[in-house]
C-alpha cells in the first residue's frame, strides 16, 4: 500500500540513512585526519637551557647513557641515564658536559666522547614544534653540530648525525626530549666562582628617573687582549669553550718561561721571564702589576658589578709600532692588523661578542648583566634594571690612522670615520694619545717609559706604515723615514709640564739595545746583522735629540698645538653629543681645546685618569663647564682625601658632586692596592647590603687583597670594603660622593646630548 503515511515514513527512512552514512564518513575523515603522523617544525633557539642539568631522551623513551668511548641510547630508567650540564658557548649553542667531565662530540656521522671542548663538542639547540593539523601539540628539541652542519638523529635506536637539508626533519628520528634534573645530579662546568651570595632584592627593578646609586670606572681597557694584533696580552675575557681555554697557560704567546714577554719586561715586571701557568694554578698571573695578562675575565667584572660598579667606560687602544714589533717577535702573528682603524674595530667587535656571550650564560638576548649603551637614557634604563652600563670609547695613538704623513686625513675623511665609529656604538674618544698625530700634540712622559712612546711617536709621524718597509728596496730601504720628535721647550711659568725628558741618544744606546744586542749575539753572522740593523733602522732615527737645552729639573712642554683638522674633529664630536677625552693633550693643544669648549659651552668632556695639566685656572675653567675630571684610582685613603677636596671644590659650581675614578684596567699600568693597615674580614656585605662576599678564589688560587691589592678586577668589592672602613672614620660623607659618581657621569653625558649642534 502506498498510503501518504507510508510514503512519508519511507522518505524519512531514506533521509535518515543518508545522514547516517554522511556522519560515518565525517567520523572516518576526522579519524583519518587525527591519526595522521605528526609534523615537526624547527623553531627558535633554546636559550633557556643555559646552566641546566638534563637527561637526554629519544622519542622511543630510551635515554642516552655513557659508555667507555661514546654515548648510546638505552632502555634504562631515567635514574640510570647520563646527566649533562648545558654550558652555553654562544647564543643558542651549548656544550653537553657529562658527570665525568667529558663532552658529547661529533665524529662526522657518529657520536663520540671527548675530554676537551672544541668545535666538535659544540651543539646548536633549537626548539622543535610538534604539530597535529597545524596545531602545536608539543615542543621538544633538535640538536645540530655546526662543524659540518649535521643534525643529531635517533636511527634504529642509535644516535647518528645526518645533513640538515630540508626533508630530513622526522618526528621519530629528530625529536629529542630534554628532561630537567636536579642540579646536584650534574657535574658543574669549570668556571670562576663569584664568591658572592646575592639577595633576591638586588634584582628588583628601580625607577630610571631616580638618581643612580653606584660608582663609575671611566677608564678601562676590557678589550685589550685584542689590541696590538692580539700579540701582547695573554688570556681572554671569555672563551666559547670556557675558562680553561680563556685563561690557559701563557707560554703560547709569551714563550717558554715567559721569555718572549717583551712588553712586560720593558715596564718593570717579569724581567728575565716568568712562570706561565694559567687556570687553575695561576703561579704568576694575574697580579697587580702585570701589563700583559688578563685581569678582566668576565666573571671578575661581574664580581665588581655586584660590589657597586654601575658605569664602566672601556676604550679600544693600541700602538701600531709596538704591535708590529710584537708581531715580528711572534713570527708574524698579528690578529686583524696593526692599524688604528683595524685595531678599534677588532676590539669593539670583541666587546659585542662578550655581551652576547654573557647573554647566553643568563638565558638569552638582553638577559645579561653587561649592557653596551649608546645614550644616557639607555644607561639609566639599564642601571634601573640592576645591570652594568658599558660605554664604548677609543684611546688610540693613531686615531683613524691620522698621522701627519697621511694625506687622506682631511675633513671629509674624518667625518666619514667619525660616523663609522659612532655607528659602531662608540661615544667617548681621545683625539690624541701617547704621541703626536695629525690632530695635535701629546703631553709627554718622562723616563724610559716615556722614551718608548717618544720613539714610536717618531715612527708614527714618519712614512713608516709597516716596519717591513725598512728592508723593502721598493719601500724605505734607501730613503729617509722623516717624521719628528717632540718639540720640547720650557713651559710657561706656573705650568706643571713634564720632568725627566730623556735624551734619545741615551735611550737608543741603553734601553733600546735589547734589539741591537740580540742582533749582535747571533752566531757568526751577528756583526753583519747588527751592522744591517744599524743601517736600516737606527741610522734612520737620526738626528737624535738630547734636549741639552732643557733644565731637566724644570718642567718642559711639547709645543705642538691643536691643528685645524683637530679643531674640526672636536667640533664634529660635539655636534654628535660625543664625549671628548681631554687627557694626553699637550699644553698648547689643551688650551686650544678649552677655548673651543668654552666657545660652545660644551659639558661633554672627561679627564678620565689624571693625565691632565691642571695648573693655574685650568681646573676651574673646566669644572665651570660641567665636565668630569676623574683621578686615576688609588688606595682608599687617598681616594677619600680626593673626594673631600672635590666636594668642597664643587660648591662653586651647580653640578652633581659625584667623582668617578679611572682604574686604567689592562692599560699597561699597575692597579692600586689597599691601605697598609687594611683588614678584610669575611664575609662582608656590599654597600647596599644586597650582596655578601667571601674570599675570592679562581681555580686553585685564592686572592688576598691585603697582600695583593687589585690582582684582578674581581677584587674591587674588597677595595670598596676597605673604602667603607675609611669612610666610617671620615668626618665628611665621602661614601655618598663616590656612590654618586655614576649619576654625575650620566648627568654630564645628558648635558652633552642636550647641546648637540650648538653653535
Amino acid at each position: 500500500m502506498n498510503s501518504p503515511q507510508y510514503k512519508d515514513t519511507a522518505k524519512m527512512s531514506t533521509f535518515t540513512s543518508t545522514i547516517s552514512v554522511r556522519a560515518v564518513l565525517i567520523v572516518l575523515i576526522l579519524c583519518l585526519s587525527a591519526c595522521k603522523s605528526p609534523t615537526v617544525e624547527e623553531a627558535s633557539p633554546a636559550y633557556s637551557l643555559a646552566q641546566g642539568c638534563f637527561a637526554v631522551k629519544g622519542e622511543s623513551d630510551q635515554y642516552l647513557i655513557a659508555t667507555d668511548s661514546s654515548y648510546i641510547f638505552s632502555t634504562s630508567t631515567i635514574e640510570e641515564s647520563e646527566k649533562f650540564f648545558f654550558k652555553p658557548t654562544r647564543l643558542g649553542s651549548f656544550l653537553l658536559y657529562d658527570r665525568d667531565g667529558n663532552y658529547v662530540a661529533e665524529d662526522f656521522l657518529r657520536i663520540t666522547k671527548l675530554s676537551e671542548a672544541s668545535e666538535r663538542t659544540e651543539w646548536k639547540i633549537n626548539h622543535l614544534d610538534i604539530k597535529q593539523n597545524n596545531i602545536i601539540v608539543d615542543t621538544q628539541y633538535t640538536l645540530i653540530s655546526p662543524r659540518h652542519d649535521l643534525r643529531f638523529q635517533v636511527i634504529s635506536g642509535e644516535p647518528k648525525l645526518r645533513n640538515t637539508e630540508r626533508g630530513t626533519l622526522n618526528h621519530d628520528r629528530t625529536t629529542i626530549s630534554l628532561v630537567r634534573q636536579s642540579d646536584e645530579l650534574c657535574t658543574t662546568f669549570p668556571e670562576a666562582s663569584l664568591d658572592a651570595i646575592v639577595a633576591e632584592e638586588f634584582y628588583q627593578e628601580k625607577n630610571p628617573g631616580e638618581p643612580i646609586v653606584g660608582y663609575a670606572d671611566v677608564h678601562t681597557h676590557i678589550g685589550f687582549p685584542k689590541a696590538m694584533g692580539g700579540a701582547a696580552m695573554a688570556g681572554e675575557i671569555f672563551h666559547p669553550y670556557g675558562i680553561e681555554h680563556a685563561l690557559h697557560d701563557c707560554a703560547e704567546l709569551h714563550g717558554k718561561n715567559g721569555g718572549l714577554d717583551f712588553l712586560e719586561s720593558q715596564h718593570g715586571g717579569g724581567a728575565g721571564g716568568h712562570e706561565t701557568a694559567g687556570y687553575p694554578d695561576f703561579t704568576y698571573w694575574p697580579h697587580q702589576s702585570t701589563n700583559t695578562h688578563t685581569q678582566a675575565y668576565y666573571r671578575w667584572i661581574q664580581r665588581a658589578y655586584l660590589g657597586g660598579l654601575r658605569v664602566a667606560v672601556t676604550l679600544a687602544t693600541g700602538n701600531p709600532t709596538f704591535c708590529q714589533l710584537l708581531g715580528i717577535m711572534q713570527l708574524g702573528y698579528t690578529d686583524g692588523g696593526c692599524s688604528g682603524v683595524d685595531s678599534v674595530k677588532l676590539q669593539t667587535d670583541y666587546l659585542y661578542e662578550l655581551q652576547d656571550y654573557i647573554d647566553a650564560q643568563e638565558g638569552g638576548p638582553g638577559k645579561g648583566w653587561f649592557r653596551i649603551v649608546t645614550s644616557p637614557a639607555q644607561a639609566r634604563e639599564v642601571i634601573a634594571k640592576n645591570k652594568l652600563a658599558v660605554i664604548l670609547g677609543v684611546e688610540h695613538g693613531t686615531l683613524f690612522d691620522c698621522v701627519e704623513s697621511n694625506p687622506r686625513c682631511d675633513e671629509a675623511y674624518v667625518d666619514q670615520k667619525l660616523d663609522e665609529i659612532y655607528d659602531m656604538g662608540i661615544r667617548s674618544v681621545f683625539p690624541i694619545h701617547r704621541f703626536d698625530n695629525a690632530f695635535g700634540g701629546t703631553k709627554p712622559a718622562g723616563g724610559s717609559g716615556g722614551s718608548w712612546m717618544h720613539l714610536t711617536g717618531k715612527l708614527a709621524s714618519s712614512k713608516v706604515t709597516k716596519l717591513i718597509d725598512l728592508i723593502n728596496p721598493r719601500g724605505l730601504l734607501f730613503e729617509p723615514i722623516e717624521g719628528h720628535y717632540w718639540d720640547m721647550e720650557a713651559c710657561p711659568e706656573g705650568v706643571n709640564g713634564t720632568t725627566g725628558i730623556q735624551s734619545m741618544k741615551e735611550f737608543v744606546a741603553d734601553d733600546f739595545s735589547i734589539f741591537s744586542d740580540a742582533a749582535a749575539s747571533l752566531p757568526v753572522v751577528g756583526p753583519i746583522v747588527n751592522a744591517g740593523f744599524n743601517a736600516i733602522f737606527l741610522d734612520k732615527l737620526k738626528p737624535l735629540p738630547d734636549y741639552a737645552h732643557l733644565d731637566h729639573g724644570a718642567p718642559a712642554c711639547n709645543q705642538r698645538a691643536l691643528q685645524p683638522i683637530g679643531k674640526h674633529l672636536l667640533n664634529r664630536m660635539a655636534d654628535k653629543g660625543m664625549l671628548i677625552e681631554i687627557d694626553h693633550l699637550s699644553y698648547p693643544t689643551l688650551m686650544d681645546t678649552i677655548d673651543l669648549l668654552e666657545e660652545r659651552q660644551y659639558s661633554g668632556f672627561v679627564s678620565s685618569h689624571s693625565w691632565l695639566e691642571t695648573s693655574g685656572d685650568i681646573r676651574s675653567r673646566l669644572l665651570a663647564l660641567g665636565g668630569i675630571l676623574a683621578p686615576m684610582n688609588s688606595t682608599p685613603s687617598t681616594a677619600a682625601e680626593r673626594l673631600i677636596k672635590h666636594k668642597e671644590e664643587m660648591k662653586n659650581y651647580g653640578f652633581a658632586t659625584g667623582l668617578p675614578f679611572g682604574s686604567d684596567l689592562q692599560g699597561v699600568t699597575s692597579q692600586t692596592s689597599g691601605d697598609s693597615n687594611v683588614d678584610i674580614s669575611y664575609p662582608f656585605t656590599s654597600i647596599d647590603g644586597m650582596v655578601t662576599f667571601t674570599q675570592p678564589k679562581t681555580g686553585n688560587r685564592s686572592f688576598d687583597f691585603a697582600e695583593e691589592g687589585i690582582a684582578h678586577y674581581g677584587l674591587y668589592p674588597e677595595w670598596m670594603e676597605n673604602f667603607k672602613q675609611v669612610a666610617a672614620q671620615s668626618e665628611e660623607d665621602v661614601m655618598d660622593t663616590l656612590m654618586n659618581s655614576a649619576e654625575a657621569y650620566v648627568q654630564m653625558w645628558e648635558r652633552a646630548e642636550a647641546s648637540e649642534s650648538a653653535p
